[in-house]
């Protein structure tokens, strides 16, 4: 009966995807063959969003949302963060990497192997989402006290961040 039951546990946690971190997604879309999708992100604010919580600015715009510390609160980690209070995350996993791979394509511990990846059908199966409109607008929305809400039109901001995996 209690091996019967491990193997249940263990089914049960494959099927759990784990948060495993930008530098997981870094090994296979670093190159510019590849879209050099990591350089990208590297390079924009989603990836300081955590580390801008440190600045005066933050401090301030934490100050008008009734924030003591936005390093340390739900309402600005939830959105300055990939994995926010979520469970199921592996020790690779940094909040210091900001807003993420996963924040927007879900936690990738099933869908980040290369053989997975390379079939976008497998790796939505595998539980990557393909980001929309609304998945942006979980974060940016326009009402974000403290915040300019510069985020007006989906197709422009998209734009700014899109990160397309080149045709071979």
């Amino acid at each position: 009966m209690l091996i019967l039951f491990s193997f249940v546990l263990i089914g049960f946690a494959a099927d759990n995807p784990e948060y495993v971190g930008s530098s997981k997604c870094k090994a296979c879309h670093n190159s510019d063959k590849s879209g050099a999708q990591f350089k990208k992100w590297s390079s924009e604010k989603h990836s300081k969003a955590y580390t801008d919580l440190k600045t005066d600015n933050a401090k301030k715009k934490a100050e008008a949302m009734g924030v003591k510390d936005p390093l340390t609160d739900e309402k600005c980690l939830t959105c300055h963060t990939t994995a926010f209070g979520a469970k199921n995350v592996a020790d690779s996993y940094k909040i210091d990497e900001g807003v993420g791979c996963e924040a927007c394509h879900g936690p990738g511990s099933l869908y980040r192997k290369n053989k997975v990846m390379k079939d976008q059908k497998a790796a939505v199966a595998a539980g990557m989402i393909i980001p929309d409109e609304k998945t942006c607008k979980n974060c940016h929305k326009a009402d974000t006290k403290g915040h300019d809400g510069t985020f007006k039109d989906f197709k422009t901001e998209y734009a700014k961040i899109a990160h397309p995996t080149p045709k071979e």
